[in-house]
């Protein structure tokens, strides 16, 4: 085992709530990339579309998107202030 292992399994039996919360911030990394991802499909998707229904639609939903993402990004900074603190 190296160095830096040995280390880190110390750190998490120090602190037991840390591994949960690198989990935590690992998922939600995750999940904003693939937000990310669905958000530009919608927006070229809505560009491309000529159809006004369509279009609407597609706009409440890029604005769910984006909506959504825009709080993942607040709680994934709020992992890291709670991580400076």
């Amino acid at each position: 085992m190296s160095l830096n292992d040995l280390l880190e399994k110390l750190g998490g039996m120090l602190q037991p709530g840390a591994q949960e919360k690198k989990h935590y911030k690992k998922k939600l990394k995750a999940l904003l990339k693939d937000l990310k991802k669905k958000e530009m499909k919608l927006k070229e998707e809505l560009e491309s579309t000529v159809d006004e229904r369509k279009r609407n639609r597609l706009a409440k939903e890029l604005d769910i998107v984006h909506t959504q993402r825009k709080k993942g990004i607040e709680a994934l900074g709020d992992t890291k202030k709670d991580a400076a603190d």
